[in-house]
């Protein structure tokens, strides 16, 4: 007897069991390929903000907790944010401009609270969360 091939017990060659066995073979490399395959595909490409808001992130030490997209350390990252608001971004705005100005409490987002913004003006953070929600 052989991987390939079964015998039956009137010792004849048992192929339907055989065919099953590979079809499941086939099966279980695809969906291995598959489950490969999705864990290469590289994430979406968020755009950098334009240069007038880069300089306010950057001015106000934003992205020292925040990334464009992926892992962060400290707060969540800008896409992160964008997809919790995606339903209601119009909502989102004033309650989001006033976190940045404000700072905001550690229980919306994680252990860390996100310090006030002093040297943003609301003008500015409304643009950035405006930029943010959409992403």
């Amino acid at each position: 007897m052989t991987a390939r091939s079964r015998l039956d017990y009137t010792g004849n060659i048992d192929n339907q069991s055989t065919a099953r066995e590979e079809q499941s073979m086939r099966t279980r490399t695809t969906a291995l390929f598959v489950l490969a395959a999705g864990l290469a595909l590289p994430a979406a490409a968020v755009s950098p903000p334009p240069a007038e808001l880069a300089g306010v992130l950057k001015a106000n030490n934003c992205t020292t907790c925040h990334l464009l997209s992926g892992r962060t350390v400290v707060g969540p990252a800008y896409s992160e944010i964008a997809a919790r608001y995606a339903d209601d971004k119009a909502a989102a705005v004033p309650v989001l401009a006033e976190r940045v100005l404000k700072g905001s409490d550690a229980k919306i987002w994680g252990q860390a609270p996100m310090p006030p913004s002093a040297k943003i003006n609301a003008a500015e953070a409304e643009a950035v969360v405006k930029w943010i929600l959409g992403l």
